[in-house]
């Protein structure tokens, strides 16, 4: 509501530009609803620069704030994404990361407790994840992000990659450093070397581990991620 009232914009201006109706609009306000993509989002942080006050639907940003079961269910590949020592920070996809990121004139919303960023990936295996996927993201042996695809194909630039993802759970309040080692978060110890993305069950020690069992795998590790 803030948003549209310091906006320049009459509200039949804003949906209008936005192809939406006022009542869609409202209910956004109101969040009444969770039919909201990235091209949205990134269609009112354009239009509303700096004054982004929407309150969306929480289930945009999933960190049991209000003690509800995460669903993993569609959680099926993982992804190194530990930066180069020449990278500007040393954990990727940090909230200071995602400001420079954004600064640098990469496609990131992040605010009001959303986060959305380009996942990148340096092989055309960028294509695997479905749309509603869900990616878990290592760095330095932590669990530090799990994502959900919200594009259908990747977009190639150059010899990167990247897709669309939102941050369904994060500790950006969080020092990683202190985090648990992922062996300890998943149960088995990854092995996991390049930035592709990985099938869970493409690991031998995963399938020694959890083998036929990936419902109680994925209840431990929605139990040890709402520990943190």
């Amino acid at each position: 509501m803030a948003a549209r009232k310091a906006s320049n914009h009459s509200l039949l201006e804003i949906c209008r530009q936005l192809d939406i109706t006022p009542t869609y609009w409202y209910k956004l306000e109101k969040t009444e609803s969770s039919t909201i993509n990235y091209e949205l989002l990134k269609k009112i942080e354009a239009l509303l620069p700096l004054n982004l006050d929407i309150r969306f639907p929480e289930d945009l940003e999933i960190n049991n704030l209000n003690g509800k079961k995460m669903d993993l269910s569609q959680l099926k590949w993982v992804k190194v994404v530990t930066p180069g020592a020449d990278w500007h920070s040393y954990w990727a996809y940090s909230p200071s990361a995602l400001v420079r990121m954004k600064k640098d004139g990469d496609e990131v919303i992040y605010s009001d407790g959303v986060a959305l960023f380009s996942l990148g990936f340096k092989h055309e295996k960028a294509a695997n994840p479905a749309e509603g996927d869900l990616i878990l993201l290592t760095q330095h042996s932590k669990v530090t992000h799990v994502v959900e695809v919200l594009d259908k194909s990747p977009i190639q630039n150059g010899n990167w990659f990247s897709r669309y993802v939102k941050v369904i759970w994060w500790k950006p309040e969080l020092d990683w450093g202190n985090l648990p080692d992922r062996a300890e978060v998943l149960g088995f110890d990854l092995d996991i070397q390049q930035g592709i993305p990985y099938r869970f069950d493409s690991f031998k020690a995963f399938n020694a581990k959890w083998g036929g069992r990936r419902e109680e795998f994925l209840q431990h590790l929605a139990t040890e991620l709402e520990k943190l």
